[in-house]
């Protein structure tokens, strides 16, 4: 189990060890003492430092793509009892430093889901996040005209992941669990995301929000795969897609390895409305 974890960090944290492999082999080149072998491997480091930038097949941009497009978005059902909102959205070692709230990319999923959570008025809503999220969602939903009332959190600070959140989120749920309920999340997120749930006896219906990538059928423009490598390398997306784009396969897989999952991807056809 433990190589399994090394692994999984390796090719997690690739995009670090080939800017570091680059950064020596520049040192090295700078003094004249960079070797035959050497060169090659500070080349090949060049090389797919190249292709996890751009958006090329099996780079982090079209893992990502795939992960988004696993789920497609449906319309909401009109006997909706309450709303399933994840956390992840904040910078958390910032927020706590600054005492503010503090996003990163993934912040489109909280606007997104008060959105819905505006629309649909009659719904309950969990906010399955840490006590820092949790505290932070709370002041936006309210400061956005969402009642207090209708909001539960997870308040236990203890709990550091999703799994140990999902769980909290579930026994928030009470005897409302068997209605029907969304679960609202980042789209790459959302196979994960929704597995856990399954895992603790919830089939919440996925309402995959906050996409990243372009290149899906559901684009109401197409785009050429020469628009999209341009773009990939103008916006510097790559690397960080790269490293949430394999956080989200190690988790999909240590689910299924450690038994709390039987497939590795979600079962869809449980949370057909």
């Amino acid at each position: 189990m433990i190589i399994v974890k090394v692994l999984w960090s390796l090719f997690i944290n690739l995009d670090l060890i080939v800017i570091a492999v680059l950064i020596f082999g520049g040192i090295k080149n700078l003094q004249g003492k960079l070797g035959s072998v050497q060169k090659t491997i500070t080349g090949s480091a060049a090389i797919l430092l190249l292709f996890m930038l751009g958006d090329f097949p099996c780079s982090g941009r079209d893992i990502l793509r795939h992960l988004e497009a696993r789920i497609p978005q449906i319309e909401i059902p009109k006997d909706t009892h309450g709303i399933v909102i994840t956390g992840g959205s904040l910078c958390l070692f910032e927020s706590d430093i600054r005492g503010d709230a503090v996003y990163h990319k993934t912040a489109g999923r909280l606007f997104d889901a008060l959105k819905v959570a505006h629309a649909n008025p009659q719904t309950e809503i969990i906010f399955a996040g840490s006590k820092l999220e949790s505290d932070e969602f709370i002041k936006l939903a309210t400061s956005l005209g969402v009642s207090q009332n209708r909001i539960k959190v997870v308040s236990d600070e203890k709990l550091n992941s999703l799994e140990a959140v999902a769980e909290e989120a579930v026994k928030l749920s009470g005897t409302a669990k068997n209605q029907k309920w969304l679960l609202i999340t980042s789209a790459f997120s959302m196979p994960r995301t929704l597995s856990v749930f399954q895992s603790n006896n919830w089939n919440l219906i996925p309402y995959p929000v906050d996409y990243h990538t372009i290149g899906h059928k559901a684009d109401k423009k197409n785009s050429s795969f020469l628009e999209r490598l341009l773009m990939s390398f103008q916006d510097r997306l790559g690397l960080v897609a790269w490293n949430i784009a394999w956080r989200e396969i190690a988790g999909l897989c240590n689910l299924k390895l450690s038994g709390k999952t039987k497939t590795l991807l979600p079962n869809t056809n449980a949370t057909k409305i």
